[in-house]
C-alpha cells in the first residue's frame, strides 16, 4: 500500500481513537443541546428555589419561641364552697327531721326523742362495731343504741351486741346535708321516727316512711 503524502486528501469515513470515541468534534453537553433561552429559564427557577428557602430559613430560625400556655382557671364547680351542705363525719352535731326545722333529737328519761323545745349535741365517732359507720355518744358518756327496736341512751357496755346496737351506718345516695341510718345488725331496719319517739324499723317503700326515716345534719 502506497504512502499519502501530505497533501494528499484523507479518506472518508469515521476516525476512532482508544476506546471507540470519535475524535472528530467535541461531544455536546446538555446545556449545549438546550436552547439558550431555555437554559436562562431553568437557571432562573433554580435561583428562585434557592432564594425562597433561604428567606424560609431565615424567617423560622429568627421568629421568637411560642410561650408557654397558661392553664386554665379552674372551673366554678371545682372550688370549694363554705357554703355547701355538710356529710356526716366525726365531730359534734346537730339532728333533726327533714321536714322539720326547729325540731331535733334529743333525750326524754333516757329515750331518744324529737323536741321542739330543747336539743342535744351529739359527739359523732366511728362506729363501735365498724369504723366506716358511726355510733353517737353524750357528753355524759351515753350512748345512742337500739333495745326492743327503741333507740334510747345507755352506758357502755363491754360486749359485741352492745356495740352492734350502737353503730348506725349511713346509707348511700342522699343528699348532702342530711342522713338516712341503718343499724349494723339489723342492716334492713333504719332510724324511723313514730310521732316523737324514735324506733329502728323496716323501710315499706312509702314516701311518708322514707321522709320519717331521713335527718338533717347541721354542725353544733
Amino acid at each position: 500500500m502506497s504512502e499519502q503524502g501530505p497533501d494528499q486528501p484523507q479518506p472518508g469515513g469515521t476516525v476512532y481513537g482508544r476506546g471507540g470515541v470519535d475524535v472528530r468534534a467535541p461531544r455536546q453537553g446538555l446545556l449545549t443541546r438546550v436552547h439558550p433561552a431555555a437554559t436562562a429559564a431553568v437557571c432562573a427557577g433554580i435561583i428562585a428555589v434557592l432564594g425562597l428557602g433561604y428567606g424560609i430559613w431565615r424567617a423560622t430560625g429568627d421568629s421568637p419561641e411560642p410561650a408557654a400556655a397558661t392553664p386554665p382557671p379552674p372551673p366554678p364547680s371545682a372550688v370549694p364552697s363554705s357554703s355547701s351542705p355538710t356529710r356526716l363525719a366525726p365531730g359534734s352535731w346537730l339532728l333533726s327531721p327533714r321536714d322539720e326545722a326547729g325540731t331535733y333529737l334529743t333525750s326524754d328519761n333516757g329515750f331518744a326523742a324529737l323536741s321542739a323545745r330543747e336539743q342535744l349535741e351529739l359527739h359523732v365517732v366511728p362506729g363501735l362495731a365498724d369504723g366506716a359507720c358511726f355510733t353517737f355518744r353524750l357528753d355524759d358518756g351515753r350512748h345512742l343504741r337500739h333495745f326492743d327496736y327503741r333507740l334510747r341512751f345507755d352506758a357502755v357496755e363491754d360486749s359485741d351486741l352492745f356495740r352492734n346496737d350502737a353503730t348506725f351506718c349511713p346509707e348511700p345516695g342522699q343528699p348532702a346535708g342530711t342522713v338516712r341510718l341503718a343499724s349494723k345488725n339489723y342492716p334492713d331496719h333504719v332510724i324511723h321516727r313514730r310521732g316523737a319517739e324514735l324506733y329502728i324499723d323496716k323501710p315499706d317503700g312509702s314516701d311518708g316512711f322514707a321522709a320519717d326515716s331521713t335527718f338533717a345534719v347541721e354542725p353544733a
